[in-house]
């Protein structure tokens, strides 16, 4: 088996004349937190969709736990083979309750079809009395035990980033993508993310791929750093590695990042 849960060798996405995402290589270890950094406009979304099958690649492959090529691949059977997401924009289902939301996501790991819910064969209420339980049990693991039957956008803005994550694990992934996890939090929601994403990865044995402009969050959490700048893998390495390097500070970092990045290591040996 693979060390890798995913690898990217020469991918490339063109918009017409633009060039998005450069000749791009790039692998994530089993079981580690990996994050993607880079000024707006760098090509990070769009390499997400690329993996995720929003957006075709125009060159290059991405093999997905050592076996599955992704290349054209639709978004529905890549989410099947075990990678989900969130996005940056949050995307729930805002007139469903927080338990209905998470049953959505289970039904990708169900096999009852039409037929079986018009008629409530034995077969879809054995499906659905499980996906009930399991989604109660994921929104407990988030911390929303207390949300279930509240209707998503009536929840805070931190329990809707939280009911997007609990959303992606029902369908069972192995490679979570997470676009800009913390992205209009206080303090308070960043630092409860930050741990539940640890955890995803501690308790849960995930593999995680991150977005994230906060470098106290992605220098505090990432084993692996990678800086894309206008479409083109710049740096990669350690935080301690990626935050010293020259080019990643004339891009994207700048004086300010640096400090916050040391300060979120310091803080992550401290704890």
């Amino acid at each position: 088996m693979s060390d890798y849960i995913l690898e990217a060798r020469g991918v490339t996405k063109r918009f017409g004349g633009l060039v998005a995402v450069n000749r791009v290589n790039f692998t994530i270890e089993r079981r580690t937190i990996a994050g993607l950094i880079g000024p707006n406009g760098a090509g990070k979304t769009t390499f997400f969709n690329c993996l995720t099958g929003l957006y075709k690649a125009d060159e290059g492959e991405i093999i997905f736990d050592g076996k599955y090529s992704l290349i054209g691949v639709p978004p529905d059977r890549i989410t099947a083979l075990g990678i989900s997401r969130t996005f940056q924009n949050i995307r729930l289902f805002g007139s469903m309750t927080a338990l209905e939301n998470v049953m959505v996501g289970t039904h990708c790991r169900t096999k009852s079809n039409m037929i079986d819910a018009i008629f409530h064969t034995p077969r879809y209420r054995r499906e659905e009395a499980w996906a009930r339980k399991r989604a109660l049990e994921l929104l407990e693991y988030v911390g929303m035990a207390d949300a279930a039957d509240e209707v998503a956008t009536s929840l805070p803005y931190g329990y809707q980033r939280r009911l997007e994550i609990a959303r992606a694990l029902a369908t069972e992934p192995k490679l979570l993508l997470l676009d800009e996890p913390t992205a209009g939090m206080n303090p308070n929601e960043t630092e409860e993310m930050t741990d539940l994403i640890r955890r995803l990865c501690d308790d849960l044995g995930l593999s995680i791929l991150l977005i994230e402009h906060d470098m106290r969050v992605v220098m505090g959490i990432s084993d692996k750093v990678s800086v894309l700048d206008h479409g083109e893998l710049i740096a990669e390495g350690t935080p301690e590695e990626v935050q010293k390097n020259p080019k990643v500070i004339e891009a994207y970092l700048g004086t300010v990042g640096t400090e916050q990045a040391a300060e979120a290591r310091r803080r992550g040996r401290d704890d």
